[in-house]
């Protein structure tokens, strides 16, 4: 017996302790305080109980719903954030890769542009300065012509009026030998070497006046005529120095041209070769600057790429993080609200006279 009461005790105790904290718990919410509302009115109306109870079941059943709809959306919409979310971190991963991968090659190439570069400019200047040896020798050698026939001229002058002179004196010198003139009139000669202009410039035609002048002044014949004769060999001497510096002249404009020509064709051979390697270090050139572009296009577009991707990731994460957050605290109403609900379905059930009395001193106080 003593048992009994102990149990009925404890039991009277444990219920009168529930029903306080669900009390408590109703009056500390509003939505638990909309449903004492809703139990007071039942309460002073006339309708059984039991549908007070069915009425609190079917709300529980209603949240029950729109809880378990609320869960299978939550799974959709995390299972499509998750799947969103991976595809873009392995796209941002692969552009990652790429715009790293094809950072280190333009790195590698951009030295490899730098040397064609040079390589070019310094073929390129290698072409201008035989460009420029080729015009220097081109000059030289019209000079060297120009003077070649210049001396050319002088000497054929001379050697034609040497003739004329050669011929006149042996007129005079005949003319003299068969009595026809006398060593006197010699001073002639003088002034037919003095028509000659380019004679003056010659070895030996001082020597040449020297002897005219003695001639002019010899008194005997015989010292004239031995005069003349040095004379005429002197001429002789004059003439085949003008047939030696012509020859003389004439193979050394040969040498000069000869040596032009095979200067010009080594030049030529170097500046063909020259201009064949400019040819194609500026393909290579052209080629790696094409590569060039194209992978920094290549690159930028990639980082815009990221971007954009990393960009619609933190959007994407921040979306799914808000609708995660709703549902949270959604669903932590919802579970307040099924507490709540089983918490007035007990009092309802279990402490329904109390609930009535306190239901109804709390009107009757407001």
């Amino acid at each position: 017996m003593k048992l009994l009461l102990f149990v009925l005790f404890v039991y009277t105790y444990a219920t009168s302790a529930q029903y306080r904290q669900a009390m408590e718990d109703l009056n500390d919410d509003n939505f638990g305080q909309t449903l004492l509302e809703t139990i007071q009115m039942h309460i002073q109306s006339d309708e059984p109980v039991g549908n007070l109870i069915n009425m609190l079941q079917n709300l529980q059943s209603q949240v029950e719903k729109v809880q378990y709809k609320a869960d299978e959306q939550h799974k959709r919409i995390t299972t499509n954030c998750n799947i969103n979310l991976d595809q873009l971190n392995d796209q941002i991963n692969n552009y990652k890769i790429k715009s790293v991968t094809l950072k280190s090659y333009i790195d590698n190439l951009n030295p490899n542009v730098k040397q064609s570069v040079a390589t070019v400019e310094r073929k390129q200047k290698e072409l201008d300065d035989y460009k420029q040896e080729l015009k220097q020798a081109a000059e030289k050698r019209e000079k060297e012509h120009n003077t070649y026939a210049t001396i050319l001229d002088n000497l054929e002058q001379a050697l034609f009026g040497f003739h004329q002179i050669k011929l006149a004196f042996n007129q005079f010198i005949d003319s003299v030998q068969k009595g026809q003139r006398k060593f006197e009139s010699f001073v002639e000669m003088k002034q037919v070497l003095k028509q000659v202009k380019h004679t003056y410039k010659l070895e030996g035609y001082k020597h040449i006046v020297q002897m005219l002048q003695s001639l002019s002044k010899q008194t005997s014949e015989e010292e004239a005529l031995k005069l003349a004769i040095q004379l005429s060999a002197i001429l002789k001497q004059i003439e085949s120095y003008i047939q030696t510096e012509r020859t003389r002249e004439d193979q050394a404009e040969l040498a000069r041209e000869t040596a032009y020509n095979d200067y010009k064709a080594q030049i030529a051979d170097l500046f063909n070769e020259a201009s064949k390697s400019l040819t194609e270090m500026t393909g290579i050139l052209d080629s790696q600057s094409n590569e060039l572009k194209l992978s920094e296009n290549e690159k930028k577009e990639a980082d815009v790429r990221l971007q954009n991707k990393m960009k619609e990731f933190d959007n994407i994460q921040a979306e799914c993080s808000i609708l995660d957050q709703e549902y949270q605290q959604q669903n932590r109403q919802r579970n307040q609200q099924s507490k709540l609900l089983d918490q007035a379905i007990l009092l309802t059930t279990t402490s329904l006279g109390q609930l009535k009395s306190d239901l109804l001193k709390h009107a009757e106080v407001y």
